[in-house]
C-alpha cells in the first residue's frame, strides 16, 4: 500500500505552485506595457517607411500644389536595394561588442548549414519581388491605396488553399471576404483607367500582394519535421541572423536589378540631383526599414500569431490614416466607406478563419499544408524511481519527442 506525501511536503508544492501562479500574473502584468510600446514602435516605424518611401519617389509638394520635375529619387529598384544594405549592416553592427558592449542584438553571427542556405535563398526570392512591386506601387499610386490593395491577402489565400490544396473553409470565412472584396473595390474608385500611373501602381500593389501570399505559403511548405533532439539538426536562427542573411541573399538578387532598371537612368544628364534632403530621407528610410522589421520580429515573440495577426491588422489601419494626414490626401466618402469596410472584413476574417467547416468528415489545418502535416513521435524510456512517493509503484511513461523548428522562417505580412 502506497503512503501519502505527509502534509508539510504538501503545504510546501502548495505554495510553491501559488508563488508560480503570482509569479506569472506579474510577469504578464508587466509584459503588457512592454508590448503597448513595441506596437507603437512598429506602427510608427512602419508609417514612416511607408511615408519616407513616398516621399522619395513622388514629385516634392508645397502646401497641395506638387511642383513641376521629376521625383526626388525616382528608382523605386534602387530604394529597395538601399533597404536591404541598411539592414543587412544594421544587423551585423548590432552583434559586434566592440562597439555596442552588452547592448548587442544578438551574441553572434552564426554559421549556417547549405539546407539554411537554400531556403534562404528561396524566400528571398519571393521578398526582393514582393518588396520591389510595392516600392514601385508606392511611387505610382497613394500609400493608403496600395496598403488596401494589400489588405486583399486573406482573399488570395483562401481561394489558393481551396483550389489549390483542396483546403475546405467554413462559410463565416467566405462570407467575412464579401465586405472585404466589397471595401478594396470602393477604395479604388479614385483609380482612373484612362492614367498610366494608376493602372501601373494598381497592377505593382495587387502583383506585390500575389507574391506575399505566395512567399507565405511557400514558407509553410519548407516547415519539415525534425526527427529528435539527438539528430545534430542545425541551430534555429534568431530574428537578427534571419535579417542579416536573408537580407544578404536579397542585396545580392538585387543588385542585377538595379544595374538593368536604374544605373542608366541615373547616369543621364536629365536625371535629379542628390540633394542633401533627398540623402536625408534615405538614411531616415532604411533606418526605419530596419526598425520595423526588427520590431515585428520582436512583437511575434511576445503573442500568438493569432494575436499577432490582430495587431498587424490595426497597424494596418494606422499606416493608411497616418498616410493621408502626412500628405493631405483628399478622401472621398466612397472611399472612407471602402476603408471602413475593408478593415470590418479583415477583422470578421480574423475572427472566422480557423473555424471548421460544417461538414463532419471534413477536416482542415490552416496554419500549415496537407502535405506537410507535423508529426509527433514517441518513444519509452526506462522507469524513473526518482520522483515517485515512497511505496508508489513505478510505471514506464510515454515521452514525447521534440516538435520540429523550422530552420528559417519569417513573420507572416
Amino acid at each position: 500500500m502506497a503512503v501519502g506525501p505527509p502534509a508539510e511536503s504538501r503545504a510546501r508544492r502548495g505554495d510553491a505552485h501559488a508563488d508560480g501562479v503570482v509569479s506569472d500574473a506579474q510577469s504578464h502584468v508587466s509584459s503588457v506595457p512592454l508590448l503597448l510600446a513595441l506596437c507603437v514602435l512598429w506602427y510608427t516605424s512602419s508609417a514612416l517607411s511607408s511615408n519616407t518611401s513616398k516621399s522619395l519617389l513622388s514629385r516634392p509638394r508645397v502646401a497641395e500644389e506638387v511642383l513641376p520635375g521629376p521625383p526626388r529619387f525616382p528608382y523605386p529598384v534602387t530604394l529597395t536595394l538601399v533597404q536591404f544594405v541598411f539592414v543587412n549592416a544594421f544587423c551585423y553592427l548590432g552583434t559586434r561588442r566592440s562597439l555596442l558592449g552588452e547592448f548587442t542584438l544578438a551574441k553572434r553571427l552564426v554559421r549556417i548549414s547549405w539546407q539554411q542556405m537554400r531556403e534562404i535563398v528561396q524566400i528571398s526570392v519571393f521578398n526582393v519581388l514582393g518588396h520591389a512591386l510595392s516600392s514601385l506601387a508606392v511611387s505610382r499610386v497613394e500609400v493608403s491605396l496600395v496598403h488596401t490593395i494589400k489588405a486583399l491577402s486573406p482573399l488570395f489565400t483562401v481561394l489558393s488553399y481551396a483550389l489549390f490544396f483542396r483546403v475546405p473553409y467554413s462559410p463565416r470565412t467566405y462570407i467575412s471576404l464579401v465586405p472585404l472584396m466589397t471595401g478594396v473595390v470602393l477604395a479604388c474608385s479614385s483609380l482612373s483607367k484612362n492614367k498610366r500611373d494608376d493602372m501601373v501602381g494598381f497592377a505593382a500593389a495587387l502583383g506585390s500582394t500575389l507574391i506575399v501570399v505566395a512567399q507565405n505559403i511557400y514558407s509553410k511548405k519548407l516547415l519539415k519535421p525534425a526527427v529528435s533532439a539527438a539528430t545534430n539538426a542545425p541551430e534555429k536562427l534568431d530574428k537578427v541572423n534571419i535579417l542579416f542573411y536573408s537580407s544578404a541573399c536579397s542585396v545580392l538578387l538585387m543588385l542585377p536589378m538595379t544595374l538593368y532598371y536604374d544605373v542608366g537612368h541615373m547616369a543621364a544628364p536629365t536625371s535629379p540631383r542628390m540633394s542633401f534632403h533627398t540623402l536625408y530621407l534615405l538614411t531616415s528610410n532604411g533606418v526605419v526599414h530596419f526598425a520595423q522589421n526588427l520590431l515585428a520580429f520582436q512583437v511575434l515573440a511576445h503573442v500568438s500569431p493569432v494575436t499577432y495577426s490582430v495587431a498587424n491588422l490595426f497597424k494596418r489601419v494606422f499606416v493608411i490614416l497616418v498616410a493621408i494626414a502626412w500628405f493631405g490626401q483628399r478622401v472621398s466618402i466612397w472611399q472612407w466607406i471602402g476603408i471602413a469596410l475593408t478593415f470590418v472584413g479583415l477583422y470578421l476574417y480574423n475572427n472566422a478563419k480557423n473555424d471548421k467547416p460544417h461538414a463532419p468528415d471534413a477536416h482542415r489545418e490552416p496554419e500549415v499544408l496537407p502535405m506537410h502535416r507535423r508529426t509527433t513521435r514517441y518513444a519509452r524510456r526506462a522507469p524513473d524511481t526518482s520522483a515517485t512517493e515512497p511505496g508508489a509503484l513505478p510505471r514506464p511513461t510515454q515521452v514525447k519527442m521534440r516538435r520540429a523548428t523550422p530552420l528559417f522562417s519569417l513573420p507572416p505580412q
